[in-house]
């Protein structure tokens, strides 16, 4: 699945795990795609390649993001994972 979303905020989150601290880059985002939009903002896990890359640049970017997992993350918010395809106007290479 592919949705067309802008980055309201971008964020980190921490917590101990079972193998120590962790911490989870995430986008919090808005559907912008054409047709029936989602009605509640969503969180996107960036991987480490999307934020190395776009940290810092993504909030209010119009992003394009193959979804393959979606799930619930803490406080019942819909968290997505997948992979980005494209940042504003820049298509990204896969």
């Amino acid at each position: 699945m592919t949705l067309r979303c802008e980055v309201l905020e971008e964020l980190k989150e921490s917590f101990i795990g079972k193998r120590g601290p962790k911490t989870i880059s995430l986008w919090v985002c808005l559907d912008r795609g054409p047709g029936p939009t989602l009605r509640n903002t969503f969180d996107y896990e960036v991987n480490d390649d999307e934020h190395e890359k776009f940290a810092g640049k993504a909030t209010g970017k119009i992003i394009d993001v193959s979804v393959s997992e979606i799930r619930v993350g803490f406080g019942n918010r819909v968290r997505f994972k997948g992979q980005l395809r494209k940042f504003g106007s820049e298509e990204i290479q896969t």
